[in-house]
C-alpha cells in the first residue's frame, strides 16, 4: 500500500544533502531481482577403455562441447597398431579399408558432452577400463536466491545473466530447477536455482557470474525512484510537494498537494527533523535538473 507523507515543515528550509527533487513517471516498468552465482559442471562421466589397446588420434582440446557422434580418438590392437607404424604413417587416420579388418573402437561421448579433461595420449598402451576422458553432461547456472525475494520467484521466468568479468556481454536464458528450502515459523525461506546451458551459449565451468530475473512487467505503471519512499511496517509513504498556509506548535495548513482524510507519515524524532534542518541551511545548492540519476 503506498500512501503519502507530508514534509512541509522538514523541507522548508531546502534541500540538504543526498537529496534532490524527481518528478513521478509513467510507463513500462520491469520488477528486476537480482542474483548471483558460479557455473558449474554437471553430470560428470569418464569415457573408459573397452580392450586392451594403444590409443590413436587422441583429441587433446578441452573446454569445448563435442556431438555424440564425433570422434576423439581410437583403440586399436596389437596387430592394427603394427600395421599402422608400418604402412600408414603415425598421423594419418585409418581408412574404411583396414576399419573394416581390425575394427577399432572410436572413443566417442555417449551424448552431447562437455570436455573437461583430456587424460589419454596418442599411442599409449591402456588397459581396459582405463580412463581417457572427464566429460560433464551439462554445465549449469547455479545461484542461490535471497529469502526476501524467494516468494517472487518460478520456473520459467526470464534470467539474464553475464560473466563478472564481462559485463558488457549478456546472455538470456529461462529459470529451471528452482526449489525453496521449507520456512519456519513466520521467517522467510531462501531459494535456488541450477539452470542447464546449451552448447552454443555457455559460460565455461568456475565463472562466476551477475544477473537478474525478472518476475513482473507492467506495460503502464506508475513509479518513481525506490530511494524516495520510506517504509513503515507493512506500509510504504512518499514524500510529495505540498503548499503551506499557516503554521501552529502542533499543525501546519496544506493548502495543496493533498487531500483530507489522506494517510500520512509523521516522524517525532526531533533529533532526526534537527539534523534536517542543519543539513539544509549548510548546503543551499540545489540539484542540476540536467543530471538525472535515473535517466535510462
Amino acid at each position: 500500500m503506498i500512501t503519502v507523507w507530508a514534509l512541509a515543515a522538514l523541507c522548508a528550509a531546502g534541500p540538504a544533502r543526498g537529496q534532490m527533487t524527481y518528478e513521478v513517471k509513467s510507463g513500462a516498468l520491469d520488477e528486476q531481482i537480482r542474483v548471483a552465482g558460479t557455473v558449474a559442471a554437471a553430470d560428470i562421466f569418464r569415457l573408459k577403455s573397452t580392450i586392451e589397446s594403444r590409443t590413436e588420434q587422441i583429441w587433446t582440446t578441452t573446454g569445448v562441447w563435442v556431438n555424440p557422434g564425433q570422434s576423439l580418438g581410437y583403440l586399436v590392437n596389437k596387430e592394427f597398431s603394427a600395421l599402422l607404424d608400418s604402412r600408414l604413417g603415425a598421423e594419418k587416420e585409418p581408412d574404411d579399408r583396414w576399419q573394416a579388418v581390425y575394427k577399432p573402437v572410436r572413443i566417442r561421448c555417449p551424448r552431447a558432452c562437455f570436455l573437461l579433461k583430456s587424460i589419454a595420449r596418442s599411442k599409449q598402451w591402456v588397459k581396459p577400463q582405463t580412463v581417457l576422458f572427464e566429460a560433464a553432461a551439462h554445465l549449469r547456472l547455479v545461484a542461490d536466491v535471497r529469502p526476501e525475494d524467494a516468494h517472487l520467484v518460478r520456473n520459467g521466468q526470464v534470467l539474464e545473466y553475464w560473466d563478472k568479468k564481462e559485463p558488457d556481454r549478456h546472455y538470456q536464458t529461462r529459470i529451471a530447477r528452482y526449489t525453496r528450502v521449507p520456512p519456519r515459523e513466520d521467517t522467510p525461506s531462501p531459494g535456488s536455482f541450477a539452470v542447464n546451458q546449451t552448447p552454443r551459449q555457455f559460460l565455461p565451468p568456475g565463472t562466476a557470474w551477475e544477473g537478474f530475473i525478472v518476475p513482473a512487467k507492467k506495460n503502464n505503471a506508475v513509479f518513481v525512484p525506490t530511494a524516495a519512499l520510506l517504509r513503515f511496517g507493512d506500509e510504504a509513504f512518499l514524500p510529495v510537494k505540498v503548499s503551506v498556509g499557516i503554521t501552529t506548535p502542533l499543525w501546519t495548513e496544506i493548502t495543496e498537494g493533498v487531500e483530507p482524510r489522506r494517510r500520512i507519515l509523521v516522524i517525532e524524532d526531533a533529533k532526526f527533523r534537527d539534523t534536517q534542518r542543519d543539513e539544509a541551511g549548510k548546503d543551499g545548492s540545489k540539484p542540476n535538473p540536467g543530471e538525472d540519476p535515473y535517466a535510462e
